[in-house]
């Protein structure tokens, strides 16, 4: 399975290393490159490091440390259906939501520290049919 993402890196402080690279690798299917957790087509990327002291893991209350942007609403599907397969912990299922005026979807999963990441498309014309289709089955 393809899926397409805007390139998302980013570097998180958490409390137990060794679970964390384990629910990255798992959930996502990333691999260890240079103290890096990477995709194949090097699109998105975690660099988790061992917080010294349990204060300096800080997920975000009310919004997603990081989102990723699906460059299609079919794209977006597969990865939420990879996702859920994988056993991911869900923040919240797809929904509808805005992003620069126009109409996206979005869902986000959480951590194993709480650290919340999302991913959303933006809604295109051409879309439409395909989220008809996905309504009726």
């Amino acid at each position: 399975m393809k899926i397409t993402l805007n390139k998302m890196e980013k570097e998180i402080y958490v409390s137990d290393l060794e679970l964390s690279l384990d629910y990255y690798t798992t959930i996502f299917g990333l691999k260890e490159n240079d103290s890096r957790l990477i995709d194949e087509k090097k699109e998105l990327c975690f660099s988790l490091k061992q917080a010294m002291n349990l204060n300096d893991v800080r997920p975000q209350k009310l919004s997603p440390e990081v989102c990723g942007d699906v460059n299609t609403i079919e794209d977006f599907y597969k990865l939420y259906l990879k996702l859920k397969e994988n056993g991911a912990l869900f923040a919240y299922n797809p929904r509808d939501t805005y992003s620069n005026g126009r109409r996206a979807k979005e869902f986000a999963i959480r951590d194993i520290d709480g650290y919340v990441i999302a991913f959303k498309t933006v809604i295109q014309h051409s879309d439409i049919k395909y989220l008809e289709h996905s309504l009726e089955s």
